[in-house]
């Protein structure tokens, strides 16, 4: 049988983690999977399709987030010219900028981060 202790526990475990993870982050106002996001396309070309995958998340998430990264300047679009639905997603300068400071500051926030969920669950 379930201990009520252990739920409560586990409760309070995922509310933070569900918060860390789709909180903006305080030095670089994105949240994780943004920064997820601007670090795969960074590395190849990719569709929407394919960064939904490797996400994890559906493609109407997806897509929300690429239509808020291209509103703040970070990614682009561009139609394929085999197949005019599928989008290709590419940094802008000012997203390379971001990716740059993604890649400087988020070591040291997600030890933060994490240093905070262990001691809230302690």
């Amino acid at each position: 049988m379930v201990k009520h202790e252990q739920l409560q526990k586990l409760t309070e475990i995922y509310g933070l983690v569900t918060q860390c993870y789709n909180q903006p982050l305080t030095e670089l106002s994105l949240n994780l999977p943004q920064c997820q996001l601007l670090t795969y396309v960074a590395s190849e070309e990719l569709s929407v399709a394919q960064v939904a995958q490797r996400l994890g998340f559906s493609a109407t998430r997806t897509s929300n987030l690429v239509v808020d990264l291209c509103k703040r300047g970070y990614l682009s679009q561009r139609v394929a010219t085999k197949d005019r639905r599928r989008r290709y997603l590419t940094l802008t300068v000012l997203g390379q900028k971001k990716l740059d400071l993604i890649q400087e500051k988020l070591p040291a926030t997600l030890d933060s981060t994490l240093q905070q969920l262990q001691s809230g669950i302690s």
